[in-house]
């Protein structure tokens, strides 16, 4: 919430702020927070608190509760091929970290179980 109200208060009338973020789901609790940041350390330590993360209904709210508007909804995305990714950082003897990710992104347009992203609109000056 703060971070938001901050964003807003320093935003043009009219500006635009776009952004992703990782909803609190089981999925992203065990690819991104479990497995990739506890079991394996692909991930830094204390990369990711995932009970910090946000569902896109709990992000809708705090977007209006701080007055910015949700512009078009939201757009899934999650990582590509990311299970085999892991497979084979484990295969190579957990050495090489960029191989876990190496698929990039992918979208997902009606799946928000991962990352999801949006954009968000501060209401233009009367």
């Amino acid at each position: 919430r703060a971070a938001l109200s901050e964003i807003h208060r320093v935003l043009k009338p009219g500006g635009v702020l776009v952004f992703d973020t990782i909803s609190r789901t089981l999925k992203s609790y065990a690819l991104l927070w479990l497995i990739s940041q506890e079991l394996l350390q692909i991930m830094y330590e204390d990369a990711h608190d995932w009970k910090l993360f946000i569902t896109p209904e709990e992000m809708t709210q705090l977007l209006d509760e701080t007055g910015l508007t949700l512009e078009g909804g939201w757009t899934g995305m999650d990582f590509k091929d990311v299970q085999f990714g892991i497979l084979r950082y484990i295969a190579n003897g957990l050495t090489d970290k960029s191989v876990v990710f190496e698929g990039g992104f992918v979208e997902v347009p009606e799946d928000f179980s991962m990352i999801y992203a949006g954009a968000a609109s501060k209401a233009h000056a009367r």
